[in-house]
């Protein structure tokens, strides 16, 4: 999803993927998956780890930035898809800044000592 993300956020770099209609199929199409699964997957993790959520570690404030980087995602994803990126552009600039600190803060929660 952040790949597609970024493709069709520069077309520049990427033109192949601006024509595509696949691309934006895509991209659309594991945006429900994440709208659906995200706050499933989250609720259920964060009540998994409960303990040691309490102390403030680096995988405690990664997961935190995670779940409201993704819900920043969500809130700003759902316009996007309904009134397009043209109309809603600093919609979109902020959507694709969320997208950037959630792909780094995946990487930071992945090789964080837990």
């Amino acid at each position: 999803m952040i790949l597609s993300g970024i493709v069709l956020a520069y077309p520049k770099l990427f033109p192949w993927g601006v024509k595509s209609a696949a691309t934006s199929i895509l991209h659309i199409w594991v945006g429900f998956l994440f709208l659906v699964i995200f706050p499933m997957y989250s609720w259920d993790h964060i009540r998994g780890h409960a303990k040691r959520l309490k102390k403030p570690t680096l995988v405690t404030a990664s997961g935190l930035i995670q779940f409201f980087t993704g819900l920043g995602l969500i809130f700003t994803g759902i316009p996007i898809l309904l009134y397009g990126t043209d109309v809603l552009e600093l919609m979109s600039e902020i959507h694709l800044g969320f997208t950037f600190v959630l792909a780094g803060v995946f990487v930071l929660h992945k090789f964080s000592r837990k």
